[in-house]
């Protein structure tokens, strides 16, 4: 929680200094100021020793329906394996609903249903995930290119056994604390993101379940105006004094966004066309 507090403080102190750093620096350069801040003070916090290293791809697909410019719906598949050993981890299928409040915020939920590999061996178990999320999404600077977004989310894992007391599974809750920067470089199509991500956990936790954080850098690749493909990598450690989990993890997503065509927006689109009939 010590670090989550420094983390926090550290974002206000950076945001604060890059309104005032002189107006004469270009914006990238000040981006790439905020960039080395980041990462400095994330080296840091990467000191603990004998850690217990795995590397993963996480290969995953997301169907987003836009029904409006407030609601939105995603369905999303994930799979993930051992790189190591090529081995099966887990999979997982999520529902999501989402409502754009305004420019700014954002709020939605989600349910997660994941068959896990545990620890390898084969044994496969089952889990309902339910997530509860805010955000805030904010533009900074005159030319509107540099991106900051805090995300807040509060999620709960707990084993599945069929035909047996839903309460005898494994209960992990998660307050997660994301802050994500991207930035728009002009004439050029995969735009940087770099994000660092907190897990807090909850009361009455497993003896197994630690405090993590997540760092990830990544772009966005657009196929046209329905489809793109991310591709990210993160590295995870956990909080743990004595052999701490750590993941190096490359992922790939394949996005498609559907809208949906109400009569307003079909009427819109026919206007557009009968215009440019007319003026052709």
């Amino acid at each position: 929680v010590t670090y989550l507090i420094k983390w926090h403080i550290f974002c206000f102190i950076s945001i604060k200094m890059y309104l005032k750093i002189n107006k004469n620096i270009d914006h990238l350069s000040r981006y790439i100021w905020i960039f080395m801040a980041l990462i400095s003070h994330s080296i840091l916090i990467i000191s603990q020793r004998m850690p217990n290293v795995g590397n993963e791809n996480w290969l995953s697909g997301n169907l987003s329906l836009k029904v409006n410019k407030h609601w939105e719906f995603n369905l999303e598949n994930q799979f993930r394996y051992s790189i190591d050993n090529i081995e099966f981890d887990r999979n997982f299928t999520e529902f999501q609903i989402k409502e754009r409040v305004n420019d700014q915020f954002s709020w939605g939920v989600s349910y997660r249903y994941i068959v896990k590999n545990h620890d390898f061996e084969n044994i496969f178990q089952n889990y309902n995930r339910y997530n509860y999320f805010i955000s805030q999404n904010l533009v900074i600077g005159s030319n509107s290119r540099l991106n900051l977004k805090y995300k807040l989310q509060y999620q709960r894992r707990r084993e599945n056994f069929f035909n047996t007391n839903k309460f005898i599974g494994e209960l992990r809750k998660f307050w997660r604390f994301k802050t994500t920067f991207s930035y728009n470089i002009a004439d050029w199509k995969l735009d940087p993101k770099l994000g660092i991500e907190f897990f807090i956990r909850g009361n009455n936790h497993p003896t197994d379940q630690f405090n993590k954080y997540r760092i990830s850098v990544g772009t966005q690749k657009k196929v046209n105006k329905k489809q793109s493909i991310s591709f990210k990598y993160m590295y995870e450690k956990q909080y743990k004094s004595w052999n701490p989990e750590v993941f190096h993890v490359l992922a790939i997503k394949y996005n498609y966004q559907l809208k949906h065509q109400t009569k307003n927006y079909l009427n819109k689109q026919n206007e557009k066309n009968l215009l440019f009939l007319i003026y052709c």
